[in-house]
């Protein structure tokens, strides 16, 4: 009797297992109810799991359906719903801070509406997906690297294809897909990738010793096979260390633009100068161009007032905050200030101030305007 009731126990618990941890590098806890469980590789993970990662810490989970989940450091993931039989099959996550990235398996394949990943501040649906996301209360950071998905909330959806992201600030809709950056892309990933050590390292001490086993599982390796076209996507050439560094902003605007030479173009909005108001016509005229390399910037203002016209060379610096300044090149005192705004830097606006001496220099006449151009597409 005893004996074939240990049998049935073990029976229910190998039923209920739904995944197991085949990865893990520093330390993880997982709730079961009430019950709190070191986890350890090897652990089995049931519905309505929860696991918190420790800082420096990181793990991998692979489901019964070959989904993969891997988690950064000081992230929280739990197990909403998960049916994986011949009947059903459904796979609602959450994850509610940190560094994530999802391989969907077969559930994912035969029925993508039913694999839903919740965070803080959306739900993503998926269609043959790799998704790498930094998670916390005030926003979200959703990439997709293989696939499609379509990241949602109470005021809109987007989708995101592969290769792109999308940000979600907390209560609002996600903001238009954009275009990422390669090494933007794999330092993403690599916050929630096992195989990679964080920096600093958690130090081991005897109460929480770091465990680190197979880089990459036997099942993970498979799935990422599967998926070869997520590999020519996510997969980059080792960097130099000067390349793995973090973009500065200037790259991250160049990334941001896809060039490194934007041009804008606009019009002298408002301004007057000694000898009246500056004209809105067809000669007035700005045109800006940078160069995100070197941080340099020249252009030409032109506009004409009641008297006179007026065809002012100029040249400067885009700093680091992307403000830029610059001055006169052909005569002119003085020179400027603007800023390249917009979701996606499309704009830069500024204001000027010049001088132009007159009259055996006895006598100063002063410009003053404030301009608007828009990127150049």
């Amino acid at each position: 009797m005893k004996y074939s009731m240990a049998l049935l126990l073990i029976s229910s618990s190998l039923m209920a297992s739904i995944g197991e941890i085949t990865a893990l590098r520093g330390t993880a806890d997982l709730q079961r109810g009430t019950e709190h469980i070191p986890v350890t590789v090897g652990t089995k993970l049931e519905k309505h799991d929860r696991i918190d990662t420790a800082p420096q810490s990181k793990l991998q989970i692979v489901f019964n359906d070959k989904t993969v989940i891997s988690l950064g450091q000081k992230s929280r993931f739990s197990v909403d719903e998960y049916l994986f039989d011949d009947k059903n099959v459904q796979a609602r996550f959450t994850i509610k801070k940190g560094f994530f990235k999802s391989i969907t398996g077969k559930i994912g394949k035969i029925a993508p509406s039913h694999f839903k990943v919740r965070t803080a501040n959306a739900t993503i649906g998926v269609r043959g997906t790799t998704i790498i996301g930094e998670i916390s209360q005030k926003r979200d950071i959703i990439a997709c690297t293989y696939g499609r998905i379509v990241v949602s909330t109470p005021q809109g959806s987007v989708v995101v294809n592969q290769g792109e992201r999308t940000v979600v600030a907390q209560a609002k809709a996600p903001r238009e897909a954009e275009r990422v950056n390669r090494i933007i892309m794999k330092q993403l990933d690599k916050k929630s990738d096992p195989a990679v050590a964080p920096s600093p390292i958690a130090p081991v001490t005897s109460t929480a010793p770091v465990t680190t086993l197979k880089t990459e599982t036997t099942e993970s390796k498979r799935v990422v096979e599967e998926q070869k076209e997520s590999q020519k996507t996510t997969q980059i050439i080792e960097e130099t260390p000067q390349q793995q560094e973090q973009l500065s902003p200037r790259e991250e605007i160049a990334n941001v633009l896809g060039t490194q030479r934007p041009v804008y173009e606009g019009r002298v909005t408002e301004g007057s100068t000694s000898y009246g108001v500056i004209q809105q016509d067809d000669y007035n005229r700005v045109h800006l161009g940078f160069d995100l390399g070197d941080g340099s910037m020249q252009g030409n203002i032109q506009f004409h007032d009641n008297v006179e016209q007026y065809n002012i060379d100029v040249g400067g610096k885009l700093k680091e905050d992307a403000t830029f300044d610059f001055n006169s090149r052909n005569g002119y005192d003085g020179g400027g200030h603007g800023k390249l705004e917009g979701t996606k830097y499309e704009q830069a606006n500024g204001t000027f101030h010049f001088e132009e001496k007159e009259f055996f220099n006895l006598h100063t006449n002063k410009i003053d305007g404030k301009f608007e151009a828009d990127l150049k597409r």
